[in-house]
């Protein structure tokens, strides 16, 4: 028997899933200052130093953070950094939704959810590096 006429049943098992990242907090957390600081230390055994600034949005209001990893003393600080190679914009329920591992950042990006800017390149080797092991890695491109 055929389904709508003879077309095929959509197969739900072959949609690609991105990689959620590691838990940087429980999945009730609300404090972004213990993700940011989870982060920064997620960041630490990154082969080179790195710096993001991570901005989000709460209506009319932004909160700037700077994340420093790598070879540097990780560090996180709610400030707008001078310089970073990676910048992040989102609301802040977006970021406690990457930081619990309930959304990956390649869903959030292509769903509008996150934008992206900086060095493109870092920002996907970032998001491999704090990727979940357990989930297979699926590049975007």
């Amino acid at each position: 028997m055929t389904w709508q006429g003879g077309k095929k049943p959509p197969d739900t098992a072959s949609a690609m899933q991105f990689a959620c990242l590691k838990p940087l907090a429980g999945v009730q957390q609300t404090d972004v200052t213990e993700t940011f600081q989870s982060l920064a230390q997620a960041l630490h055994s990154y082969g080179s130093p790195v710096r993001l600034h991570l901005r989000l949005v709460d209506g009319e209001k932004f909160d700037h953070w700077d994340v420093e990893g790598g070879a540097k003393a990780p560090a996180a600080r709610r400030s707008a950094p001078k310089n970073a190679d990676v910048h992040l914009v989102m609301k802040h329920e977006t970021w406690i939704a990457i930081a619990s591992g309930e959304l990956a950042p390649f869903d959030a990006m292509f769903a509008g959810k996150l934008r992206v800017g900086g060095n493109l390149e870092l920002a996907k080797n970032i998001a491999r590096h704090l990727s979940d092991p357990s989930v297979p890695f699926v590049p975007p491109c």
